[in-house]
């Protein structure tokens, strides 16, 4: 009778040491609230900007694909294109109006200046604006640069597109200091033609073999696919790095709960 009690004694204690090693096996998920929020808000979001990185990548290689066919096809009339996001070989032929625009911000070798803005006009009453290149600041904003433009009728052939506006600026908020040549701060052609009494063609000309058309294809080559495929993995990685910590925290805090449970 005492061993066959031993014996039963015996099994309930080695089904209560299974029941509690099996238990001991188990792994809980015990995210904290706050780091399950942060997880759902900031995924989508670190998601969302690696995928906007792969598309805006995929948006440089198509515009440098179509700069290198524009700079081998024979250029059109300028009077012919339209508004365009892709560079386009264009020519016009006109004389150079004496009111000019200094785009501002533009810096060359850490040294701020201005890129020069001069209308062309190709008929009485409509021009194009050509991109001549850059020119130092003064002294002083105060002080404004003397610009010479060439005089006469002149042929200007060059890459033809249309400026973005600076980003979070809307264009129609350009305000226009008095006197000539004028600063401002975008190169959209319906903009500044509100200060000239004729219109301008929807695009920039940059002409061909012009230091500022040189300087805006490196600028295009510098900042190319490559670049935005770097930061879209860099995104993605702190996607991956999220979702590692969100689910190793979970899991070590389920460790913790399920220690103190046993200890008590």
């Amino acid at each position: 009778m005492a061993m066959a009690k031993d014996n039963r004694t015996a099994d309930i204690s080695g089904g209560a040491s299974s029941a509690r090693g099996a238990k001991s096996g188990e792994r809980r998920f015990r995210p904290a609230l706050v780091q399950s929020l942060a997880t759902l808000v900031l995924l989508p979001v670190f998601i969302g900007l690696g995928l906007w990185q792969v598309q805006r990548a995929a948006e440089k290689q198509h515009l440098l694909e179509a700069e290198s066919a524009a700079t081998q096809a024979s250029p059109v009339p300028v009077a012919s294109l339209g508004p365009t996001n892709v560079p386009l070989h264009a020519r016009a032929s006109g004389g150079y109006d004496e009111h000019l625009f200094l785009l501002d911000n533009r810096v060359r070798n850490r040294r701020a200046g201005y890129e020069v803005l001069a209308p062309l006009r190709i008929t009485d009453d409509e021009a194009v604006l050509v991109n001549l290149g850059w020119v130092a600041q003064g002294e002083s904003r105060e002080q404004l640069p003397a610009v010479e433009v060439p005089t006469g009728t002149v042929q200007v052939t060059g890459l033809a597109m249309t400026p973005q506006p600076p980003p979070f600026e809307l264009s129609d908020r350009e305000t226009f200091a008095t006197g000539w040549p004028k600063v401002v701060q975008t190169a959209v052609p319906g903009t500044l033609e509100k200060e000239l009494g004729f219109q301008l063609r929807p695009v920039v000309l940059y002409p061909d073999g012009s230091e500022v058309a040189a300087h805006k294809v490196e600028t295009m080559h510098e900042f190319g696919p490559e670049r935005h495929h770097a930061y879209a993995a860099q995104w993605f990685g702190f996607a991956v790095v999220l979702v590692i910590v969100y689910l190793w925290h979970g899991l070590h805090r389920g460790q913790q709960r399920r220690n103190r449970e046993w200890t008590q």
